[in-house]
């Protein structure tokens, strides 16, 4: 009844509702990163930061360390590289989508990009907690966390806007939101980074995840065909 109903509609409903949220999610993510940024710069304290990485690391276990490093593994640069490689070539033997692997890697790409960028402007020192792994570079904003947002999101994506069925998307989305939170948590579990720098993390990647998808989706929409 509801399908029979918008289709009579003229007007893209769904498109401009997803807009808005879109836009919504946008603002909120600059909002939190804007926050967290502006006490970076003045070297103000998180009160939360030490709280979180307390609870974090107070369920460590040799068992949850192999847990911990499977995440972090899976949101390196490295297994993210490969993994865009696949899924590059998955979008063009399977489903023969140029502007989509375009789009892709300009996400993946640019995102890493946009973090070193970030990272080298607030040159933020990652925490002194004894570290369970070594990492390299500036903390703020996590890599990983931005890496894993815009990686696992735009996959998200995909798979929402393909034709599976709703419960195999429902099933895939969740997966890679695990992912997604698997690997922030990591991060803080094993020492490399603080709470706020996931969180910005996230952030910084949410907002380039919505621009890339928002320029992939007007490209859809001035190829399909007029009537």
């Amino acid at each position: 009844m509801l399908k029979k109903w918008m289709k009579k509609i003229s007007f893209p409903i769904v498109p401009a509702v997803l807009l808005v949220i879109g836009f919504l999610l946008a603002a909120a993510a600059i909002f939190i990163f804007a926050s967290l940024s502006e006490e970076i710069v003045e070297k103000e304290p998180f009160e939360f930061d030490p709280v979180i990485i307390d609870a974090v690391r107070s369920y460590s276990s040799p068992g949850l360390d192999r847990v911990m490093l499977f995440f972090t593994e899976i949101g390196s640069k490295l297994a993210l590289g490969i993994l865009l490689a696949v899924g590059m070539l998955w979008l063009w033997f399977k489903r023969q989508n140029l502007w989509g692997m375009v789009f892709f890697l300009l996400a993946v790409g640019g995102g890493g990009l946009l973090n070193l960028l970030l990272k080298n402007a607030f040159q933020r020192k990652r925490p002194n907690a004894d570290p369970l792994v070594e990492a390299l570079g500036f903390s703020f904003p996590s890599g990983h966390a931005m890496g894993s947002m815009v990686y696992y999101g735009f996959l998200g994506y995909l798979v929402v806007r393909s034709k599976r069925k709703p419960l195999r998307k429902t099933g895939w989305t969740l997966l890679f939101a695990v992912a997604i939170i698997g690997i922030g948590i990591s991060r803080i579990y094993l020492g490399v980074h603080y709470p706020s720098d996931i969180i910005a993390g996230y952030s910084a990647g949410l907002v380039w995840l919505l621009l890339c998808i928002a320029a992939l989706e007007a490209v859809y929409f001035y190829k399909q065909p007029r009537r």
